[in-house]
């Protein structure tokens, strides 16, 4: 297994190197189940414990061309002060007592059980990547699609109109670039599980309470970017109406737009979209092909691209305009 330091980065490896319990590895490792954005996303610690500030730069600075005995202009960048929030996602699991406690192995059967709600935070944290939208709700991060929700070069339409249309992000993950974030000072990268013990609940039947284990999950996240062209989105997708060939291409022309350095280059589509890309690789002329990520997990690239379903992302979007 080959990692690269982006990959060294990713949640499952951070957790590996720093000794996190057997919780917390497990909680990762389900979520990354509906939430596979962190197989490549990195991860680090904000400098707040609600909010990450950060400067963004926007323009690198230039060298001067110079004669003999002529002097140097001091350069600069250009940057621009941005604050990324931080939020968070939370659940309870009730297991029946008597379940549990008549279960062969009791404590691998809750953790089975938990498992299904572990999952569901997954599905919210890729929610709030992808439209989590703070002004409209504090509880939320700003996802992609806030990010990108005007034509530009970092924001392509694809031609389609209506209601019925969907978006392939391009995310270029790196230190520098795209990462998750987690509170300043969490030990668990902001994700743990608290043993509330045993309690008397309403039963699901409303007709009383019953004894049940109970435990309480909780992941808090954000998501910020070192450059703007970290991300680039491709908007007004018709699901019906698009092939994959001409997808592909357009993704080749603006890979070449993602900020330069060392990263890993993630496509996210939904499964639709995903079943197109999947149906190309039959076609031996075009650049689709299966592979292996660092971790052996098959999947298919487009060049150094490694695609990614994201079913977060759905088929309802409506058109976006400059």
């Amino acid at each position: 297994m080959v990692l690269s330091s982006t990959d060294r980065l990713t949640a499952i490896e951070y957790a590996k190197r720093n000794s996190f319990n057997d919780d917390q590895r497990r909680i990762i490792e389900e979520i990354q189940v509906t939430n596979e954005m962190l197989l490549d996303a990195p991860v680090e610690e904000a400098n707040g414990l609600i909010a990450h500030t950060m400067l963004k730069r926007t323009v690198n600075p230039r060298g001067q061309h110079r004669n003999i005995n002529e002097g140097i202009k001091t350069a600069a960048s250009q940057t621009k002060t941005v604050t990324d929030v931080i939020c968070q996602v939370a659940a309870y699991s009730e297991v029946d007592k008597k379940l549990v406690d008549r279960a062969v192995n009791p404590k691998q059967f809750l953790m089975d059980e938990c498992a299904s709600f572990i999952h569901g935070m997954g599905e919210d944290m890729a929610d709030d990547i992808i439209y989590g939208n703070h002004s409209k709700d504090p509880a939320y991060m700003d996802g992609f699609a806030v990010r990108r929700n005007k034509l530009d070069d970092l924001c392509v339409s694809m031609g389609g109109s209506g209601s019925n249309l969907t978006s392939i992000y391009i995310v270029k993950w790196g230190r520098q670039f795209a990462k998750y974030i987690y509170p300043k000072g969490s030990k668990g990268m902001g994700v743990h599980r608290e043993d509330r013990g045993v309690q008397d609940i309403q039963a699901p039947d409303g007709k009383g309470k019953m004894p049940a284990y109970v435990n309480y999950f909780e992941a808090e996240y954000g998501l910020t970017m070192g450059y703007e062209n970290s991300l680039i989105r491709l908007c007004n997708i018709d699901p019906s109406n698009v092939n994959a060939e001409e997808l592909v291409k357009t993704i080749l022309k603006l890979r070449s737009r993602l900020a330069k350095g060392d990263g890993t280059i993630s496509i996210l589509c939904n499964s639709e979209i995903m079943g197109l890309m999947d149906a190309a690789t039959v076609d031996k002329n075009n650049v689709i092909y299966t592979a292996q990520d660092p971790w052996g997990r098959e999947l298919n690239k487009i060049r150094d691209m490694r695609l990614r379903q994201c079913d977060a992302i759905i088929n309802t979007e409506s058109v976006v305009t400059k």
